[in-house]
């Protein structure tokens, strides 16, 4: 029964007019026929969402219908072709550029530190806050017990169970330590460091 009603709201001049736009599109902004199938499906949740609000006293059903996929045609057109998310703007990494002074160069080889910080919204610390940071760190490891020197160094490289196994001491102990650890990293004020 469900079917049946769904047939009826989509009708023979929706499906017309749903396929004649998707294939307007397929070959613009970087539509494929590959994504005929889904537009097509798409248009058609536009359309079965939009007869909700249809009056048959403002304005014929098929004028309506019409109006919504060529406004739902133009919406997805500004979309793709928004500045972020045009096709025509990617390119390769591996494309050969020319560099003045540097002669041709992969534009792989142009993208620094700087341009990966600010995609990842990262901000990287300096030469001097990084050796001030291996500073302040080696005096606190410094004043740490043994054992717990021993754990840090081992974390380097390996999980809490292989350094238990190695250290032959618990991982309920190993994570005490842990624990006893950052706490005496934040009363050396190192606490922004801890994550």
């Amino acid at each position: 029964m469900p079917n049946d009603n769904l047939n009826d709201k989509i009708d023979r001049f929706t499906h017309g007019i749903v396929r004649r736009k998707v294939k307007q599109l397929i070959g613009r902004a970087g539509f494929t026929r590959q994504d005929r199938e889904d537009l097509e499906q798409e248009f058609f949740a536009r359309v079965l969402q939009s007869l909700a609000s249809f009056d048959p006293a403002v304005a014929h059903r098929n004028k309506f219908i019409t109006a919504v996929v060529e406004r739902y045609v133009a919406n997805v057109l500004r979309n793709k072709q928004a500045e972020k998310r045009d096709h025509r703007r990617i390119t390769s990494l591996n494309v050969t550029i020319e560099i003045t002074d540097e002669g041709p160069t992969e534009l792989a080889q142009t993208i620094g530190d700087r341009e990966l910080d600010a995609r990842l919204g990262r901000d990287r610390r300096g030469e001097d806050d990084l050796m001030q940071l291996r500073l302040d760190l080696a005096d606190v490891i410094s004043g740490l017990p043994e054992a717990w020197q021993t754990l840090l160094e081992l974390r380097k490289s390996q999980t809490m169970p292989e350094v238990a196994n190695q250290m032959g001491v618990p991982r309920t102990t190993l994570n005490d330590w842990m624990r006893r650890i950052r706490q005496q990293f934040e009363k050396a004020g190192l606490r922004e460091y801890l994550q």
